[in-house]
């Protein structure tokens, strides 16, 4: 404060008496001195929302430009204005009541004789100072009023209604006109009085003083004139004359310094600066009609916010006054302070001025303000804190509602200059005095309201989202003990909801500043409160607009970790292929190989918050999260539960109970989707000491994403598995995820036993199972497909499979395998070697001793293998496989979606009988031969083995055994090669090639076979079809178990499949353009043509060498005489045989022959193909000759001979 101001510090707290100003005005400002000061009243009870537009109406009209002239006039309305105050219009002229303005209703006679009263009555109290009045009277025209008793008056507007007043605010000018003639007519007369006789002018406390005053000395003149001067200037002012203010107020002052009259002194100071601070920083007229705050009497102020036309903000970055020179009759803005603290220093000797020096401080506050904000000098801000810092030290005798007005009005103050932490103090300040002991009607929700308004002056908020977290803020003592005086009066007020809110913020904001009673006493006071009212998950609407924001619990329990669950395997949603394949790839990035826009897409992509899993309507979903309980008591965590948008969603509330100070602790949430789509998660719900939550995973760090998106498919089925088979405890070669599955089935056999597995599936969803197929999913490949299978049959008649109904089928389990043992030592050296009979055809009766075969020799002579040279680990094997169960239904099918169920299967397998030896001899037979075996019993028990026609043998543990089976010659039709454009050459082979005495007919891909053009592939072919035509049962009587043996997987050297196959020829024999049939005899007439024609097909894979085909008839006496070609009974028309240079693969040459029999009887055809030479092809296969076993009646010829079996026969009738 500048010299001659009593400093705050040593100055005594005075008292202000009766003659004082009653109230002071805290929305003072040095602007007002400008503007003529008009009440407006209502005469009769208005209903509020009538009275505030009207009001608002009114007030809107702060400026009038008078019509033909320049001057103009600036206003200021107030709703409640005390007389002691209107006293003061004297000592400055802008505080007396200028002019009136009354509202009023009336309908009838009476009503308006009482507003007419009212209003005379409001005159007569302001009379001494009031220039002119107006009444607006609504509900009455002036013709209706003119025909009551009361009449019409000229000083009240009429209107009819409130919708019928358009012309308001053009009535309010003309009022305010009238009023700046009456003011001007006044300034007229009071400059133009040369009057020496002039009126002493006095504040209202020194009338008393004036007793025994002598009135002729030089000092009193000297303060009539000086006063009288001030009193002019103070009329220009009004005037908008503020030049010729200015020039008054300075003469004024000297006039009054010579008098030492000091209040009158610091009037005109005061004038003075508000004189400069209209010229420098000149206001402007306001702009529609904003609500004037000073119409809401003392409650205004509490809010702290008063409405004025001015602004602070700078167009351009310069206020509006800047130019190149300096406004004459103007101090400057420095000199302006300095001349407020003069004028506040004559003020502070005077006792009952104490309002007026109050208001002059808080004028020169708001002068600071805007200087500041003009010049941006931040000194101004401690020079309007001195200011402040005065008024608080002037001490007034003032009613509680007062108090509050005064300690409202300082902090609002305090918060214009920037001291947000005074401020809230003495709002806090204004809040107590709200409650004092000694108020009998405390004001518990002004207490309240003016708590919640000073909680930001503490760098506090209830919104804990703006609340920092990770590094102090403010002061923690403070705010903790403001918020406990916000929960007591929120419960005094009755207002739980608020009290468990203002809790609720504490412990979670500051809960690291809380010591552990602290955090207890609150737990327990919210335990208390919530009892009585429930505490809310979303924000709180008061009464007086004010929203609470909600305060999620989320560091209670803490997270640690957040992860959504997928489905398990099993209840996985899964995309048919086909839909796969045609959906478009949103990965794709076009038909370019590489593009830059590659690396940015997977970075958007690893943005994205859609989740890589699906879940399914109408079934349980899982989240997991991991708490962690900070507090020092045991927390109970109920109604856990998914936040959810979008989809309809059903949770599954949990409660959990953590230890004090513990964690983590991982807890599944679960709930159910209740339709497809997109299920959006954006938190998780608790209630934590009785406090609903929604916590939102925005507000957590340490979850990454603000919300997950889940795509939900419709409905599927869902299906629990059960088998009739004990679960398996392993498994060894499955991948691990496949182990996940919902059951298991194990069981052990010996290798060619089977057995079968009862499999129950049953619809525990809710929506029927429509298709259902099976897939075996192995590492052994083919090997599982033989293990097990079922009946696709059996599964189709079950379907639809209803919700809660079961259905049963029976999966087969036969442990196949390999019964040929694999050796230590692969050396053929220990294999006997096949007997192979001469090339050469010997001829012989029917009746002839045959010669002993080789065949018995064979078996005679050989002794099976002991079986020492198996390997041991070759005989037990596991076969581990998943059954995959695919199933859909309902709505979830209709979008190609489905659902797999997994059954993993465990045989364990243990050798049965192994075949350690074998060999391939002839029979006695030419179209049979023996398939020789050495058997070895691998089990621990005794084994009967059968084979054949009821054959069968006996083997000991580990015994080993040989045993043959005679089987029938055949031959196996081998695959095409491929040609050079990729396509296999087409079989050119007639229809009729069915009747060729062949076994079997392979079908084989030739990338499965590599060396079919080899021997070793054309032994695997043989050996395949060689398998399906032995049939070897064993029995174990001891374990009452039984099996098949299979031959699979059997190596045959070329010496073994001489002794298989059959005649590579093909044979096709037509008489009279019929096919033989061999199983009935034909019968023709004698002595007509008979046409033999015979057609024959090379299967051979390589070309033959000069074939001769020869076609003779015979007669079998049977008595193993036979006559050959009977020219006396046989007539041959044409050739009976045929030469050929060469016949390649798969060509055919065809001889046709007649003959004429001529005598009735039984004729036989020997049918001849034969190689006269060997083929001369350089790489041709080296294949073994193919002996036609059978004796013949020919000349044995060189090379190959093959005959036509069995011998055609003829009947000539």
């Amino acid at each position: 404060m500048a010299a001659g101001s009593p400093s705050h510090k040593t100055r005594p707290i005075h008292y202000i008496s009766s003659k004082a100003m009653s109230v002071a005005d805290y929305s003072q400002r040095a602007e007002d001195h400008q503007r003529l000061l008009v009440l407006v009243k209502p005469l009769m009870q208005l209903k509020t929302k009538f009275y505030a537009r009207i009001i608002d109406r009114v007030t809107s009209v702060t400026y009038i430009q008078l019509p033909d002239s320049k001057r103009s006039m600036w206003i200021r309305y107030r709703q409640h204005m005390h007389l002691e105050n209107n006293d003061w219009g004297d000592f400055q002229v802008h505080r007396r009541v200028a002019g009136v303005i009354c509202l009023g209703k009336a309908t009838c006679d009476i009503e308006l004789a009482t507003v007419y009263s009212n209003f005379e009555t409001l005159k007569q109290t302001y009379r001494y100072t009031l220039f002119d009045a107006r009444c607006f009277l609504f509900g009455m025209t002036q013709a209706e009023a003119e025909k009551t008793a009361s009449g019409a008056r000229p000083d009240v507007i009429y209107y009819s209604g409130l919708d019928n007043c358009e012309q308001l605010e053009d009535h309010v000018k003309d009022f305010l006109s009238s009023l700046f003639w009456v003011l001007e007519s006044k300034r007229l007369d009071r400059k133009n009085d040369k009057s020496d006789r002039l009126p002493l002018l006095m504040a209202p406390f020194e009338r008393k003083d004036m007793v025994g005053i002598d009135t002729e000395t030089r000092t009193f003149k000297r303060k009539v004139q000086g006063r009288m001067r001030k009193h002019l200037a103070d009329l220009h002012l009004l005037a908008c004359l503020t030049q010729e203010a200015f020039v008054h107020y300075q003469s004024a002052l000297e006039i009054l310094r010579g008098a030492n009259d000091w209040l009158w002194m610091g009037a005109c100071w005061e004038g003075m600066c508000a004189a400069s601070v209209i010229q420098l920083y000149p206001p402007k007229p306001k702009t529609g009609i904003p609500r004037n705050a000073s119409f809401s009497g003392g409650n205004s102020l509490i809010g702290g916010r008063v409405h004025r036309s001015e602004s602070f903000d700078l167009a351009n970055g310069l206020p509006d006054f800047v130019s190149e020179e300096r406004p004459k009759n103007c101090l400057l803005a420095d000199d302006i302070v300095e001349k407020y603290k003069e004028a506040i220093s004559h003020y502070s000797k005077y006792t009952n001025a104490g309002i007026v020096e109050m208001e002059a401080c808080i004028k020169a506050t708001q002068v600071l303000v805007q200087q500041k904000a003009c010049y941006c000098n931040h000194k101004k801000t401690l020079e309007a804190a001195d200011f402040l810092q005065n008024v608080i030290y002037i001490n007034v005798n003032l009613s509680d509602q007062e108090k509050v007005e005064r300690y409202s009005a300082l902090s609002r103050l305090f918060t214009l200059i920037g001291f947000h932490r005074k401020a809230a103090f003495f709002k806090r300040v204004a809040a107590m005095q709200c409650v004092t002991p000694q108020n009998q009607h405390p004001a518990w929700n002004m207490c309240n309201q003016l708590l919640m308004e000073a909680i930001k002056g503490y760098k506090l908020t209830l919104d804990p989202r703006e609340y920092p977290t990770d590094q102090p803020c403010g002061w923690p003592l403070l705010q903790t003990r403001i918020l406990h005086e916000l929960v007591f009066s929120a419960r005094r007020m009755g207002e739980y909801g608020l009290a468990v809110r203002i809790l609720s913020f504490m412990l979670h904001v500051l809960h690291d500043q809380l010591s552990t009673t602290e955090k207890r006493e609150i737990a327990i006071n919210l335990g208390t409160l919530t009892n009585k009212v429930a505490g809310v998950p979303h924000p709180i609407a008061r009464e007086n607009g004010t929203i609470i924001p909600a305060v999620p619990f989320t560091r209670f329990p803490t997270v640690k970790a957040f992860r959504l669950v997928p489905l398990s395997r099993q209840l996985t949603p899964l995309l048919q292929k086909s839909s796969l394949s045609t959906s478009p790839s949103s990965e794709s990035l076009g038909p370019f190989i590489y593009s830059p826009i590659q690396n940015r897409v997977c970075k958007d992509k690893k943005l994205k918050p859609r989740v890589d899993f699906k879940w399914v309507a109408e079934d349980v979903c899982e989240m997991c999260l991991n708490f962690y309980n900070p507090l020092p008591f045991e927390l109970r965590v109920s109604n856990l539960g998914f936040l959810t948008e979008g989809l309809n969603f059903d949770p599954i509330p949990a409660t959990v109970t953590l230890p004090a100070e513990s964690g983590p602790h991982t807890v599944s949430i679960m709930g159910t989707p209740k339709g497809a789509g997109i299920l959006t998660i954006v938190g998780y719900t608790t209630n934590v000491l009785g406090v609903e939550n929604h916590c939102r995973f925005k507000h957590i760090s340490t979850v990454p994403q603000s919300y997950y998106e889940v795509a939900v498919v419709p409905a599927l089925p869902l299906l629990r598995v059960k088998t009739s088979l004990p679960q398996a405890v392993s498994t060894l070669s499955l991948d691990p995820a496949e182990s996940k599955t919902n059951t298991s089935a194990a069981v052990s056999l010996f290798q060619g036993e089977s057995c079968e597995c009862g499999v129950t599936l049953i619809n525990g969803g809710k929506v029927p199972v429509e298709f259902l197929s099976l897939k075996l999913n192995s590492e052994s490949g083919v090997l599982a497909d033989k293990v097990f299978s079922w009946s696709e049959e059996n599964i189709r008649t079950q379907l639809p499979l209803q919700p809660g109904g079961q259905m049963m089928f029976t999966l087969y389990i036969k442990a196949t395998g390999s019964f040929i043992a694999k050796h230590k030592n692969n050396s053929n050296a220990d294999i006997p070697v096949t007997p192979t009979p001469s090339r050469t055809f010997e001829y012989s009766t029917p009746k002839s001793t045959p010669k002993r075969s080789a065949s018995s020799t064979f078996l005679e002579t050989c002794k099976p293998d002991s079986g020492e040279s198996v390997e041991p680990d070759s005989l037990q094997r596991t076969v581990e496989s998943t059954l995959k169960i695919s199933y859909t239904g309902g709505p979830g099918m209709e979008e190609d979606f489905h659902r797999e169920a997994s059954v993993l299967l465990r045989v364990d397998i243990k050798p049965s009988v192994v075949f350690t030896q074998w060999s391939a001899i002839p029979a006695t037979d030419s179209k049979e031969f023996h398939l020789v075996l050495d058997t070895l019993n691998a089990t621990s028990q005794e084994l009967d083995v059968q084979y054949g026609d009821q054959a069968s043998l006996v083997l000991g543990s580990q015994q080993n055994k040989r045993l043959a089976v005679k089987l029938k010659r055949f031959v196996v039709a081998q695959p095409r090669k491929p040609t050079l454009n990729g396509f296999t050459e087409c079989d050119m082979r007639p229809s009729g090639g069915g009747s060729v005495p062949q076994i079997a007919d392979v079908q084989s891909q030739s990338s499965e076979l590599p060396g079919t053009d080899t021997q070793a592939g054309l032994g695997s072919l043989y050996a395949q079809q060689l398998a399906t035509m032995v049939d070897i049962r064993w029995t174990c009587p001891a374990l009452k178990k039984s099996g098949l043996a299979t031959l699979d997987h059997l190596e045959l050297s070329p010496s073994m499949l001489d002794h298989v196959r059959t005649c590579p020829i093909h044979w096709q024999v037509c008489l009279e353009d019929r096919l033989v049939n061999t199983d009935s005899q034909a019968s023709f007439p004698a002595g007509q043509p008979l046409s033999v024609e015979v057609t024959i097909t090379n299967n051979m894979d390589e070309a033959t060498g000069r074939l001769q085909l020869l076609v003779e008839p015979y007669i079998d006496h049977q008595n193993g005489t036979r006559e050959v070609n009977p020219q006396d009974k046989v007539v041959c028309s044409g050739s009976c045989s045929i030469n050929s240079d060469k016949l390649e693969a798969e060509q055919s040459l065809t001889h046709t022959s007649s003959f004429i029999f001529l005598f009735p009887g039984l004729y036989k055809f020997n049918i001849t193909c034969t190689e006269m030479e060997p083929s001369q092809l350089d790489q041709a296969p080296v294949v073994a000759p193919i002996i036609i076993e059978e004796d013949t009646i020919f000349t044995k010829r060189e090379g190959q001979s093959w005959k036509y079996r069995p011998a055609l026969e003829v009947m000539i009738t």
